[in-house]
């Protein structure tokens, strides 16, 4: 029988190991785009004290990423993301809602259920 760390040994040599950690996306200029399948979502608290927000994971074709979109951006899409889902996610970059106040605007689409996409074959368009 082997050991853990046999095990662990025998699957990064096989590449058979996945990174679960995620890597920070950081949302920078218009039109970077993220596709991939929503894993979870967590409420983190603000370190400037405006009250809290969403920090959201996905796996991607480069492993999992997390990241943030402003507490507008949660309210207008946050609730809707459901696991197990691909989405595309599409930074479009800041709104000025005031001439205080700027806000990251996205573009969201949801690609369908993981399941539907169950064989190699390139989907159809």
């Amino acid at each position: 029988m082997l050991t853990y760390k046999e095990m662990y040994d025998k699957a990064v040599k096989d590449k058979t190991a996945r990174v679960l950690t995620p890597v920070y996306l950081l949302w920078e200029k218009p039109n970077q785009q993220m596709v991939g399948v929503f894993i979870s979502k967590g409420e983190v608290s603000s370190s400037t004290g405006e009250g809290t927000y969403y920090q959201y994971v996905f796996e991607t074709d480069d492993g999992n990423v997390k990241f943030h979109m402003g507490t507008n951006a949660d309210n207008d899409v946050g609730a809707s993301f459901v696991p197990g889902v691909l989405y595309s996610v599409t930074y479009l970059g800041k709104e000025e809602i005031s001439k205080t106040r700027r806000v990251n605007k996205f573009n969201v689409e949801e690609i369908g259920p993981m399941a539907d996409f169950s064989t190699d074959e390139p989907v159809d368009k």
